[in-house]
């Protein structure tokens, strides 16, 4: 598997935790669009997220230059501490070099280690869907031009036994008027986009 796809210049990335540990060799990029875990966790939030863009402005969000990659490019089950900080120390000359405006991650280990590696640790850390729904309330509301937003996601969570429980804990207290996370979280990405990238280069008109 090749360590990423797409444009490190464009200020939206995705993070997915690490290569699945029975496909990695099989696939060709992280969130490789072969495996079922990118439709999952993806496509149905970029369907929401397309969908408000086009009704509120007639536009679009310009995929194609997507930079996708995974927070640790070996399986993390196989891990070792040692590599798990290297990857953190790459993914932070990364994140410095090429400053992206927005980082969402899928699941709890690509959060943190983000976070770590963007100089902003979650106090907190977001062991479960309700904590990381928090987190992601928190980071859209308090988002910052000047600096990297690291905004969490579900990972598999969202597509297996407990979806129902999933759905409920990470929208929390927008409850009320909503009760669907994928559509949940692609209005507000699209409100976001909207707001905070008029004038960039992320658009199909």
């Amino acid at each position: 598997m090749k360590e990423f796809s797409g444009d490190p210049e464009f200020p939206i990335w995705l993070l997915g935790d690490s290569p699945p540990e029975n496909w990695g060799d099989k696939l060709d990029f992280p969130l490789d669009a072969k495996h079922p875990a990118r439709h999952n966790i993806w496509t149905s939030i970029l369907d929401s997220l397309q969908d408000r863009l086009f009704r509120q402005q007639g536009c679009r969000f310009d995929t194609s230059r997507l930079y996708v990659r995974n927070a640790l490019d070996i399986p993390l089950a196989i891990s070792t501490p040692e590599q798990q900080q290297q990857a953190r120390e790459k993914l932070r000359e990364l994140i410095n070099k090429h400053k992206p405006q927005i980082v969402l991650t899928f699941g709890v280990y690509a959060f943190l280690s983000t976070s770590l590696a963007a100089g902003q640790p979650s106090q907190t850390p977001p062991d479960t869907t309700k904590l990381l729904g928090q987190q992601f309330r928190s980071r859209i509301n308090n988002y910052s031009s000047r600096q990297t937003n690291v905004i969490p996601l579900l990972h598999v969570s969202i597509a297996r036994g407990k979806f129902l429980e999933a759905h409920r804990d990470f929208i929390g207290t927008d409850s009320e008027e909503h009760d669907n996370y994928f559509n949940y979280v692609g209005e507000k990405l699209a409100d976001l986009l909207l707001d905070s990238f008029s004038d960039e280069q992320i658009w199909i008109v």
